[in-house]
């Protein structure tokens, strides 16, 4: 018994040594009740819980560099980080159902405008767009209101900013922002102009943009005088629907035939309908 207490004592700092090792590659230890400025723990017949002295840290509402990186890496699937577009407005029923995003950039650093161009951003260019349209949209709701006594302008598109910090995408609806940009906040009018920018960039300098699936919408028209050319030979018959999404070789054949100049073209089928056609290709997305 005398030897085997001796091996106890022993063992104990060993032990204690060996329980420091572990709790440093688990994370950092409790503080002790001496470093807290009280007495040591009873004995263990006693036992006592010590309370800790540090309270749970408040929810930062401000993404950091960590976090934001962590967004666009979550985000390498494929889905935006940034989105500029035009909702509403004064347009044909037949345009706005094919009416592109302005401007959406992804992840992977494709910066798409008007699903008609495409350039290819640095990776550090995405990081810094993401963390600036945050800065820009934090705190907005999400439809912002104009200072008081500002006109409604009803035919004029709201502008939707849009960004995904790592949390999901987050917008902000800005009615009639470009016929009143003096009326709101200016970090709403600098997100509008760094994607209006961004979008003037990859509209001039990148490279034609085209996919394998496509959008076609088919307005019926009641007006047997109108001019109209021949339905297309080979243009798949139209949709039952007034929009329609397509892919593989009904893709093509759109893409092929039916002029991409963002217009309505007029076409008469066999059956003597007349129908406007107009289409866009489909962002990655969608």
């Amino acid at each position: 018994m005398r030897w085997s207490s001796i091996v106890v004592m022993v063992l104990v700092p060993v032990l204690a040594g060996c329980g420091g090792a572990e709790a440093r590659q688990a994370g950092p230890a409790a503080p002790s009740p001496e470093r807290l400025g009280r007495p040591s723990a009873p004995p263990p017949s006693e036992p006592a819980t010590v309370p800790s002295t540090v309270p749970p840290a408040a929810p930062s509402t401000v993404p950091t560099t960590a976090a934001l990186a962590a967004g666009v890496t979550a985000a390498a699937d494929g889905r935006p980080v940034a989105m500029w577009l035009h909702v509403g407005g004064l347009a044909a029923s037949g345009l706005v159902a094919v009416r592109p995003p302005s401007l959406v950039v992804y992840a992977d650093g494709r910066a798409i405008a008007d699903a008609t161009h495409e350039l290819r951003l640095p990776p550090a260019e995405v990081e810094t767009l993401v963390k600036e349209l945050g800065r820009e949209l934090a705190g907005q709701p999400a439809t912002a209101s104009p200072r008081p006594g500002t006109p409604t302008v009803y035919d004029a598109p709201a502008t939707v900013l849009g960004v995904d910090s790592g949390g999901g995408m987050r917008e902000v609806h800005v009615p009639h922002l470009d016929m009143t940009r003096d009326a709101y906040a200016p970090a709403l009018a600098g997100a509008d102009d760094r994607l209006s920018r961004l979008a003037d960039l990859a509209a001039a300098k990148g490279r034609p943009y085209t996919n394998t699936r496509v959008r076609l919408s088919a307005q019926r028209l009641n007006a047997p005088g109108i001019d109209a050319d021949p339905w297309p030979r080979g243009l798949p018959a139209p949709p039952r629907k007034e929009t329609e999404d397509y892919k593989g070789d009904k893709a093509r054949k759109i893409a092929r035939l039916v002029p991409a100049d963002g217009g309505r073209h007029v076409y008469r089928t066999p059956s003597g309908e007349h129908i406007a056609l107009s289409w866009r290709y489909l962002l990655p997305h969608e």
